[in-house]
């Protein structure tokens, strides 16, 4: 991925209309309007940010993860900008020096890069995917199907 991103509709990697518009339906009947902005960013840098948020605690990581995909998706603001991620970071009490720091020196790359390769040790591919009791669940799916993944989970001997 290049540093800039990239544009969705010119490299082939826009939903098709039909996700697309069942996507807003859902978002906007959820109470959470969406937008899907065509610039494709390169989310290391919110990825290692979301890290040092991790590391403050799971209510901080909670609020600056959520905040990095309302920033995408709700305001369609580019999270591969460490202008847009610098105002993330510190709406939500992470300090803007260490953020800076922390990609700097890379201090959360070796962690990304582990999560990458389990990813792809367990069949992951692209994004989105989730494994949900031991099925890996592989794109954008209704909450319909999530929910029916985690009921036949809580069926299963063992659960």
């Amino acid at each position: 991925m290049p540093e800039a991103g990239l544009s969705a509709s010119e490299n082939g990697l826009g939903h098709s209309e039909h996700v697309e518009q069942h996507l807003l339906k859902d978002a906007a009947e959820s109470g959470h309007p969406m937008v899907l902005p065509d610039h494709v960013p390169k989310t290391h840098l919110a990825m290692a940010m979301a890290e040092l948020a991790r590391d403050k605690g799971t209510e901080v990581y909670d609020a600056v993860h959520d905040a990095i995909f309302s920033a995408h998706y709700g305001e369609g603001r580019d999270i591969g900008s460490k202008s847009v991620l610098l105002a993330v970071a510190e709406a939500h009490g992470l300090d803007a020096a260490e953020v800076e720091a922390a990609w700097d020196d890379g201090a959360y790359d070796e962690r990304l890069h582990v999560f990458a390769r389990l990813a792809l040790s367990l069949g992951v591919g692209t994004t989105p995917s989730a494994l949900l009791c031991n099925r890996l669940i592989v794109g954008t799916r209704p909450y319909g199907v999530l929910r029916q993944v985690m009921r036949d989970c809580a069926r299963e001997p063992g659960s």
